[in-house]
C-alpha cells in the first residue's frame, strides 16, 4: 500500500490514524515519514481496534472506505479467523 502510494505522486504524505497509543507503531510510521491525523475521513491507513471497526462500519452510519484506505481490522473478521466458523463458511 506504502509503495503504491509513493509512486504514484513522490510527494503525496500519507495520512494515518490510530485510536490508541502503541509507540512501536507510531514510531515505525513515523520512521516512514507518515503523518499522524485526527481527522475522520481524511486518513489513508488507520490501526483501529475491533471496536472502533465495529462503530465506524455499523450499518446505521454507512461509512465506506475509500480507495486510498486501508485499516487493520475488517467487520466480521472472526468469521476468517476463527477456524471452526473459516471452515463453515469454506463448505458453503
Amino acid at each position: 500500500f506504502y509503495r503504491e502510494i509513493k509512486t504514484l505522486n513522490h510527494h503525496q504524505i500519507v495520512k494515518y490514524r490510530t485510536d490508541f497509543e502503541k509507540t512501536a507503531l507510531q514510531s515505525n510510521f513515523e520512521k516512514r515519514k507518515w503523518q499522524k491525523t485526527s481527522s475522520d475521513t481524511d486518513w489513508n491507513f488507520f490501526w483501529a481496534s475491533v471496536g472502533t471497526v465495529r462503530q465506524i462500519f455499523n450499518p446505521e452510519i454507512g461509512y465506506r472506505l475509500a480507495d486510498n484506505q486501508i485499516i487493520n481490522h475488517y467487520p466480521n473478521h472472526v468469521e476468517l479467523t476463527r477456524k471452526d466458523l473459516m471452515v463453515k463458511n469454506l463448505k458453503r
